[in-house]
């Protein structure tokens, strides 16, 4: 466990590094609003956690393993859990379809993952609805915070 300068304690799968070996311990909330690393690298978090009871999560629906697994990589001092739950909750809402990305069997063990079913009709919306709602939270929450109106 490591602790920021803002007093927050984090893992070390909730600190982030460039692929390029510049920037070093950063928080989740710093490198989702710099996008790329000031090297050109792209960020990672310093270690991958090992989960075991991973088996456990497979019958969890779509957003509530996403809940799972990015709760590994964000730490609590940064986004509360309930905040990271209403995030993704809010990310995924939009989607036509209740699974988000279903998985429809073709024939024999031949299945088709379908990535298509957010607002864009793109498989960019599984991850581009979760950091919209990020930036939204990051930036909204800094802002208050700034005016004194309390943080959400």
């Amino acid at each position: 466990m490591s602790t920021s300068p803002e007093g927050r304690t984090h893992s070390a799968s909730q600190t982030y590094l460039s692929t390029r070996g510049g920037d070093q311990g950063l928080s989740f909330e710093t490198v989702v609003l710099k996008g790329l690393a000031q090297d050109g690298g792209l960020f990672l978090p310093e270690e991958i956690p090992i989960v075991e009871d991973w088996q456990s999560w497979k019958d969890l629906s779509y957003a509530d393993l996403a809940f799972k697994i990015i709760s590994l990589y964000v730490s609590a001092d940064e986004v509360p859990a309930a905040d990271l739950k209403a995030i993704i909750d809010r990310s995924y809402s939009t989607f036509r379809s209740e699974d988000i990305t279903p998985l429809v069997p073709l024939k024999d063990n031949l299945n088709l993952l379908e990535l298509f079913h957010g607002p864009s009709y793109s498989f960019k919306d599984c991850a581009l609805q979760f950091l919209g709602n990020l930036f939204e939270y990051f930036l909204v929450r800094k802002n208050e915070g700034k005016e004194g109106a309390g943080t959400t």
